[in-house]
């Protein structure tokens, strides 16, 4: 009897001592837990993060623009009738639009010394010969300078 006592003692040992390795396994076999970021990475997410903001800037800023540019269609008929209408509004509107041409009041030399100025200072195509001729003609027969009123003054006191 005391074999069979120490039988199954040492059973119940064998069976205590796999059941807390088997807890031990089970125990090493869940993940560890995440380490904290480092110093570097927070940055690289802050970076991350910084850069997906501008992008959405910049996005939403070629949305609105693209909005106003097809809201803002302008026509040849906005300038004045005359010989050089056409090439005056096709050539002038590849920069600007016409409401630079229309508030204007130049003569005809400062006109033409416009289109220098345009050339050297924003790297507008040169504008020569007959062309550059129609152009300035017509923008100093139509948006030459004003005469305001009989007198040239205030047109609000006439």
């Amino acid at each position: 009897m005391a074999v069979t006592q120490l039988m199954i003692a040492g059973f119940g040992a064998l069976i205590l001592t796999l059941a807390v390795h088997q807890g031990r396994l089970q125990e090493r076999s869940k993940p560890a837990p995440p380490l904290p970021p480092t110093p570097a990475r927070l940055a690289f997410e802050a970076e991350q993060r910084a850069a997906e903001a501008r992008a959405a800037e910049v996005r939403r800023q070629a949305e609105a623009a693209a909005a106003v540019a097809a809201a803002n269609v302008e026509e040849e008929t906005v300038l004045a009738e005359g010989p050089g209408r056409s090439e005056t509004f096709g050539y002038c509107v590849a920069c600007h639009n016409t409401a630079v041409i229309r508030r204007s009041a130049f003569t005809r030399d400062r006109w033409d010394e416009l289109m220098d100025w345009m050339t050297e200072k924003h790297g507008m195509n040169p504008l020569e010969g007959e062309l550059r001729q129609t152009i300035v003609d017509y923008l100093a027969a139509h948006y030459g300078p004003r005469q305001r009123g009989p007198r040239g003054g205030n047109p609000f006191l006439n």
